[in-house]
């Protein structure tokens, strides 16, 4: 009577052992599983008028993805001096992507330094929280 018993709920029980073993597993998995630092993407555009916009906020630890595009009339670059990041010369109608970790707290002016000095209006702050 008893085998007869076992070899109706054979399967059921096998497969009832498979799943809570995989669920088991996957409980793990995901309790050691390390997440990717998050990405922030900001477009600032370098027009007539200075950049805009001209005051970015990211967290600390945070991937920074910044596409740069200039529409004024003449050549301008972005530089964050305190934090070693500046995108090459642009001329008009051209655009780069600058990518960088915000690894420190605090706030960081950033410049059009083209020429090899602050441009005048073209000033931002980007606060890393």
């Amino acid at each position: 009577m008893f085998r007869q018993r076992f070899r109706q709920f054979r399967y059921p029980l096998i497969a009832l052992t498979v799943t809570l073993a995989l669920l088991g597993t996957h409980h793990q998995y995901r309790l050691h599983t390390s997440y990717a630092a998050s990405q922030r993407s900001q477009t600032i555009t370098i027009s007539s008028a200075g950049f805009l916009p001209n005051r970015i906020s990211v967290r600390e630890g945070e991937v920074v993805s910044l596409m740069i595009v200039n529409t004024d009339t003449r050549p301008h670059n972005l530089s964050i001096r305190d934090l070693n990041v500046s995108s090459s010369e642009l001329k008009p109608t051209q655009s780069t992507m600058l990518q960088f970790s915000a690894e420190k707290k605090g706030q960081f002016t950033f410049v059009s330094d083209s020429p090899g000095y602050p441009e005048t209006g073209y000033l931002g702050l980007l606060v890393i929280e």
